[in-house]
C-alpha cells in the first residue's frame, strides 16, 4: 500500500496524525526515517509506504512498486507524472486508488483525464464523489456562513459549492454566466458600457 501526500509533511498533517490518533499506538508506527507505517490489522501488520509528490522527481519514488492500492491526498497538486506512475504500480489484482483534492480549473490534468469522464464511470472504473464546504459536519455552521459571504464568484463557486471553474486570469472574478450573460435585451437599452475596474 501506498499514502502519498504534496509532501510528507502536509501528509502528516492532513492524513497520518489523525490516524495515529483514532488507532493509538498499540496499532499505529510511523517510521519517519523509513518513510512508512506500519499499522496493526486483524490478520496482522500491514506496511504502508508513504511518498511526497512535490515535483516531477517523485515519480521515481514510485517506479518498481507492486501496488495494492494507494490514497493520494490533494491530489490534484501532483505532477501528472506522479499520478500515472501511481496508476501502473496498482498491478496486484482488485488495487484500488483513492484520492481527495479541492477543485481547480476544469482544464486541469485531472478533471480532463479522469474526473470527467462519464465512460470511467459508466464502466465502474471510476466513482467520483463531490462536496459542499456544507457537507463538512466538523465545520461550525458560523464558520461557513462567514467564508460564505466572504467569496464571491468563481471563487465562491470552487471553495463553497466545491465546482472545478476557471479562476486563473480571471478579470471579473465574481462574473456568474446565468447572472450576466443574455440572449435578448429590453428595448430601453441601448448602449452597453464596460469598465475594466
Amino acid at each position: 500500500l501506498l499514502m502519498v501526500g504534496k509532501t510528507h509533511r502536509t501528509l502528516k498533517r492532513n492524513v497520518l496524525d489523525d490516524l495515529a490518533a483514532l488507532l493509538g499506538p498499540k496499532r499505529w508506527v510511523h517510521n519517519k526515517s523509513e518513510g512508512e507505517v506500519r499499522v496493526r490489522t486483524s490478520w496482522g501488520w500491514r506496511t504502508i509506504y508513504l511518498a511526497g509528490a512535490n515535483d516531477e522527481r517523485a515519480e521515481e519514488k514510485i517506479r518498481g512498486m507492486t501496488l495494492a492500492g494507494a490514497y493520494l491526498n490533494e491530489v490534484s497538486l501532483y505532477p501528472e507524472s506522479v499520478f500515472n506512475q501511481i496508476l501502473a504500480r496498482c498491478s496486484i489484482p482488485g488495487a484500488k486508488i483513492f484520492g481527495d483534492t479541492n477543485p481547480d480549473s476544469p482544464y486541469h490534468w485531472l478533471y480532463k483525464k479522469f474526473l470527467s469522464r462519464e465512460d470511467l464511470i459508466r464502466e465502474g472504473r471510476l466513482r467520483r464523489f463531490r462536496y459542499r464546504l456544507e457537507d463538512n459536519p466538523y465545520l461550525d455552521r458560523e464558520y461557513i456562513e462567514h467564508l460564505k459571504r466572504v467569496y464571491v464568484g468563481l471563487w465562491y463557486k470552487r471553495f463553497i459549492l466545491g465546482e472545478w471553474v476557471v479562476a486563473e486570469g480571471a478579470i471579473y472574478d465574481q462574473f456568474e454566466e446565468d447572472k450576466h450573460v443574455t440572449d435578448s435585451l429590453p428595448e430601453m437599452i441601448r448602449f452597453w458600457v464596460s469598465v475594466d475596474y
